[in-house]
């Protein structure tokens, strides 16, 4: 304590060359004590506190010699550890281990594989510091560094309830910092002092789980290894310079790599730490916020809240916050699944499959197999909101009257200014100028309203506005409307941006007579059409600077915007693509919208979602060897277009009607579900109905019934009556099937590719899914594998989630913490 006190009495500007300029470089660099310099490295100093290296080695030994830090007796040394506190970890076999507990003035570390139990004493002593020393405490307050998502204030409420401590005050004492980074980890450690120095916190205890994750996924491969060694090393210094000068306790976990020569045991020991326990799913996946909003996961870290599905509530469509954002930098390979959507995922992550026993499984991409079905959004119901156009200005054109060109006349010569002169306060030329006085030319708004202030008048008493070819009269509204979004939606697809105008160029001469009456009705535009020389199509311009600009403000963040709008808009902006990019089949009942970005086509397939309409996925290749992607509309689909969105060309128009006749005479709601008819057979059976009363039967390779096959089946069993419950379930089962928000698509292809891009996963609490490209998904935190071990005690390996009160390891784990086995 005697040190402390000299630590005190001694400031920065008592080092001999220290002036005020120094100290308060020293200072803002987070060196305001002695004792921080005096254990600072000179690249520090030189780092921080702009210093040459020869100032800091000075700075450096005068705070030594001035706090006497030479060689000391083991009588002192054991004299200042008087100072330590031990801090209890709730079981007295581990307290012994450690001499008494994780004491103050040092790190301890923690290091085992991935569920080890890490975690759990980590919030353990997050709880029995606040504890009174008398009691295994230290009276203080804890900080948490937390990499890899681990802390989770549900466990301490836990804890802190089972020793009598008021659970909410227990959690205003923790300060919890995520790490996004390696960066950010070791920048967070030094804030730590801050805590501590200004805001006068009691932090006894300094938690980071865990250490190396963020090292291992920033530095990767061996010739980096120095540089992250390195920088490992100046983050331990910082830990160590907090825990000697403030005297407090540092808990630090690690993880274990695999040994490749172990051949007898427990195979499961992770590697890489947690992070690589996380499934995870390509940076361009696409998610569905709450808001409409479609966004790629690597873009939604922050947003909080996404839509999910209600499995055990009629799975249908909800929203949930997720809580945490996790990185994969290391992920080596990954698999592309297709069905009718298209994802790309790491091999552990989960997906939602209809196993032949009518139940819903767990599967991960690894054990998928092309036939499989999985679980997919049938409709997103959201309603949007109206949005706000961007503001665009629209450039006004004037021309002076008689009168007000006199005016300026006089007021030049009155001036006494030349006309050069004259016009370094105008927007313009002496020779424009001249056209303006003297060729009644128009000009800008800017320049009459020089004009005006300059001869103290009004703009309408010196010039009038007037129309040209170029400045013409137009109105932009305030808000998106139907129309607007369909014209965006069209110049997706048949449109470009010239020089002053918006180009649109079509071989149907009525698509564009519709687009130019669309342009006269929103924006009081008149836009011209005129035949290409030699090609069969026309052109279709409309020729203003201030659409234009509105368009590329539009043009930036198209989805963004139409994802958000009401159900009526997207309709319309789809309606506007497929006018441009759409081809009705003649030969067979089918509608194709064709694209060379698959990602712009997977945002369409999302949209079409909201207004209830399904699209398949795939790519082709041109007669020239190109890629493209088409979405595919059949049977159903074609008739949900056309009744939802539809085409304007009158041929094509007149072509998807003659399929919608078709269909409905070769009743085309014939679609499978995937739910065999053994099983139904089973079902009759249990309720008492011959197979034969309810379904045709039917050779082998009709493994499926159709939905109005299973809507018959459902219909028989619930008019026999004196159900059992057993069956009474399945049938309930069956109907949320039918009539929930999921369809169960069929694996078409799965491919397995390198990588090297980094992987992304969010964790949704509560509903523990989200829907991803249009797949329904399992975020991978909460998943837990448990056994019974020997004389009572459990072995728990954790996952995916290593907050969780049991972990690998032979310990039990109670509502009171950790206790002894």
């Amino acid at each position: 304590m005697a040190e402390k006190k000299e630590i005190k009495e001694i400031s920065v500007m008592d080092l001999p060359g220290v002036g005020a300029a120094t100290a308060e470089k020293l200072k803002e660099a987070g060196y305001d004590s002695m004792l921080a310099i005096a254990v600072a490295s000179p690249g520090e100093l030189v780092e921080l506190a702009g210093f040459t290296e020869a100032t800091a080695r000075k700075v450096i030994q005068a705070s030594r010699n001035e706090l006497k830090m030479g060689f000391e007796s083991g009588e002192d040394l054991l004299k200042k550890r008087e100072s330590i506190l031990k801090l209890t970890t709730g079981s007295s076999a581990l307290n012994t281990l450690l001499g008494g507990g994780v004491e103050t003035g040092a790190i301890t570390e923690f290091f085992g594989e991935f569920g080890s139990g890490k975690s759990s004493i980590a919030h353990q002593l997050a709880v029995t510091v606040q504890m009174p020393i008398e009691k295994g405490g230290m009276g203080g307050t804890a900080v948490w560094l937390d990499s890899e998502s681990t802390f989770r204030p549900e466990r301490i409420k836990q804890i802190a309830s089972a020793y009598g401590l008021e659970a909410l005050e227990v959690l205003r004492n923790i300060k919890v910092a995520r790490c996004f980074n390696s960066d950010h980890q070791v920048l967070l450690a030094e804030k730590v002092e801050d805590l501590i120095t200004k805001d006068k916190l009691p932090i006894k205890l300094v938690i980071v789980d865990s250490l190396m994750s963020h090292f291992r996924a920033d530095f990767s491969g061996r010739g980096q290894l120095a540089d992250r060694q390195q920088k490992i090393n100046k983050h331990m210094h910082t830990l160590l310079r907090l825990a000697t000068t403030y005297n407090v306790a540092i808990y630090v976990t690690n993880q274990v790599m695999a040994k490749p020569d172990t051949f007898f045991g427990d195979p499961t020991v992770a590697i890489g730490g947690h992070v690589l326990a996380h499934a995870c799913l390509a940076p361009n996946t696409l998610l569905q916020l709450s808001d409409g909003t479609i966004k790629p996961i690597a873009d939604c870290y922050d947003y909080n809240e996404l839509v999910c599905v209600k499995l055990r509530e009629g799975m249908l469509i909800a929203s949930n916050k997720f809580d945490h954002f996790f990185i994969n930098t290391n992920a080596e390979k990954i698999y592309s699944i297709d069905a009718g959507y298209k994802i790309e995922s790491s091999p552990e992550h989960r997906f939602f499959k209809l196993s032949e026993n009518c139940e819903i499984e767990e599967s991960t991409t690894k054990e998928l197999k092309i036939g499989d079905f999985v679980a997919c959004a049938k409709r997103i119901s959201i309603s949007g909101k109206n949005q706000k156009l961007p503001k665009v200005s629209i450039e006004k054109i004037f021309k002076l009257t008689d009168d007000g060109k006199n005016l300026v006349y006089k007021k030049i010569n009155d001036s006494n200014l030349t006309r050069k002169e004259f016009c370094k306060q105008l927007y313009v030329t002496p020779r424009q100028l001249r056209r303006i006085l003297n060729q009644n030319y128009p000009t800008k708004e800017e320049n009459i309203l020089v004009f005006s202030d300059k001869l103290g008048m009004g703009m309408e008493q010196i010039a009038m506005q007037v129309q040209t070819n170029k400045h013409k009269e137009i109105a932009i509204p305030e808000y998106f409307t139907p129309a607007i979004c369909q014209i965006l939606g069209y110049f997706a697809g048949d449109g470009c941006f010239e020089d002053y105008s918006l180009r649109f160029r079509d071989q149907r001469l009525d698509v564009l007579m519709h687009y130019k009456a669309l342009f006269k009705q929103e924006f009081n535009l008149e836009t011209n059409i005129r035949k290409i020389k030699g090609k069969n199509c026309f052109n279709l311009d409309a020729n203003s600077k201030s659409i234009k600009r509105l368009f590329e403000l539009v043009d930036k963040n198209l989805i963004t915007y139409m994802s958000k709008l009401p159900n009526e808009h997207i309709a319309a902006f789809i309606k506007g693509f497929a006018d441009a990019e759409g081809f009705v089949d003649k030969k067979r009942p089918a509608l194709f919208i064709g694209q060379k970005h698959e990602l712009f086509l997977r945002c369409m397939q999302m949209l079409l979602l909201r207004i209830g309409v399904r699209s398949t996925l795939s790519k082709y290749k041109s007669s020239s060897k190109q890629e493209f992607y088409n979405l595919l509309f059949i049977g159903r689909d074609l008739v949900d277009f056309a009744n939802k969105i539809s085409l304007t060309a009158d041929d094509k128009k007149q072509t998807l009607e003659k399929w919608i006749e078709h269909n409905k005479h070769i009743k085309y709601n014939r679609e499978s579900i995937p739910i065999s008819r053994e099983y139904l057979k089973n079902l009759l059976l249990e309720a008492g109905i011959m197979y034969s009363k309810a379904l045709k039967p039917r050779p082998k390779e009709y493994k499926y019934v159709s939905l109005r096959n299973l809507n018959k089946v459902i219909d028989a069993i619930e008019k026999q009556g004196n159900l059992s419950e057993e069956t009474k379930s399945k049938v309930k089962f069956i109907k949320t099937l039918i009539n929930g928000d999921i369809e169960w698509r069929k694996v078409r292809d799965i491919k397995q590719l390198p990588n090297k891009e980094p992987l992304y996963d969010i964790a949704v609490p509560g509903q523990e899914n989200y829907i991803a490209n249009g797949f329904i998904v399992h975020n991978s935190t909460y998943r837990v594998y448990l056994r019974k071990g020997k004389k009572g005690t459990r072995v728990a390996k954790i996952i995916d989630a290593p907050h969780l009160p049991e972990s690998e390891a032979i310990f039990i784990v109670t509502e009171q913490g950790i206790k002894d086995a």
